[in-house]
């Protein structure tokens, strides 16, 4: 399968002219299924109402049997870039976030960065995690893969579900996709590369988070790693305020809006 084969889902939201506008890229986290963009949804509100054309991709559609690292992952998606014409705005969520961040050597020079808990390297710890995740996904059992990653989303020493929850049906399609997902994360740094970005980069993470926390990032003296106080893996969701000021500032600060 070529590339350009490759059908890559995408939303779409904010001006619907495609010239004018700022426009920003978002690249998804793992999900067990397209969502639509529905993992965004309070960032991508903010960068609509602030004027920006969003366009939101499922990073995970470009994994295929041919890609087995971040770096081969890295190599597909910088070649489809064009299709989405200029970025002004590289923004990425857990997955997509180490994904815009290996993008960077290629971006132009000028191009801000938004991330939300989007890991630039990872620790044994880390890895341990999303091995356990994968290990089970990849055993046919994407049903309790999916309820251990919705447990380590959430803030440490929170857990909204309870012991006699049932986990969903295995779904195959959806193991595959977490497993190769949760893989590729591990043994990751793209430090040199998020360090030499000359652009503006705001990092967003949970102080409370089980998976990407501030150790898991890196910025250069021009760049900022927010650290929100309580959150978890998912800070634009559980402190849905604090998120919308600090992109907001961003966003003000750099000339997107």
């Amino acid at each position: 399968m070529t590339h350009a084969e490759l059908a890559v889902p995408a939303a779409v939201f904010g001006p619907e002219a495609a010239a004018g506008p700022a426009h920003a890229l978002v690249l998804a986290p793992v999900t067990p299924r397209w969502d639509g963009g529905a993992f965004f949804t309070p960032v991508t509100g903010i960068l609509a109402e602030a004027g920006l054309r969003v366009t939101v991709v499922d990073t995970l559609s470009l994994w295929d049997e041919e890609i087995d690292s971040l770096d081969s992952l890295v190599a597909r998606c910088r070649a489809l870039l064009t299709r989405y014409g200029p970025v002004d705005l590289l923004c990425g969520n857990a997955l997509g976030g180490a994904v815009a961040q290996a993008l960077l050597p290629g971006v132009a020079p000028e191009t801000a960065v938004l991330l939300v808990s989007g890991p630039a390297r990872t620790d044994a710890l880390l890895e341990a995690r999303l091995t356990e995740i994968a290990d089970l996904a990849a055993g046919g059992r994407s049903d309790y893969a999916l309820a251990l990653l919705d447990r380590r989303v959430q803030p440490q020493g929170q857990c909204h579900g309870t012991a006699g929850d049932a986990p969903a049906p295995h779904d195959p399609a959806a193991g595959r996709r977490l497993a190769a997902g949760m893989r590729m994360l591990c043994g990751i740094d793209v430090t040199d590369g998020v360090r030499a970005h000359p652009g503006p980069l705001l990092q967003i993470v949970g102080s409370h988070s089980q998976l990407v926390t501030q150790r898991h990032t890196v910025a250069a003296a021009h760049h900022r790693v927010a650290v929100v106080p309580g959150a978890g893996m998912r800070p634009h969701f559980e402190r849905t305020a604090e998120v919308s000021a600090l992109v907001g500032s961003f966003l003000r600060e750099k000339g997107l809006t």
